[in-house]
């Protein structure tokens, strides 16, 4: 079944192309692997604070999405 990933993170970014996989694991684990390597690549992508990535099959129906948030939070240590 072919699979379509769309990002987004205030942009969006819409493969029309898609991805030939097995199953919708096999989807799953690509989704996930996607957005590590945009990351890996872009790190400045969660500049947003969120990146999305949705996933849709043949009939564009969506099978599932992987959201990524960065929280950045100061931590105080009590001084001794």
């Amino acid at each position: 079944m072919r699979y379509f990933f769309k990002v987004t993170n205030g942009v969006r970014e819409v493969d029309l192309a898609g991805t030939e996989l097995l199953d919708e694991n096999a989807a799953r684990r690509e989704a996930v692997r996607f957005a590590g390597e945009l990351l890996k690549d872009e790190p400045m992508l969660l500049d947003h604070s969120r990146l999305l990535v949705s996933v849709r099959n043949e009939d564009g129906s969506i099978e599932f999405a992987i959201t990524i948030r960065l929280e950045v939070k100061a931590i105080r240590s009590a001084e001794p």
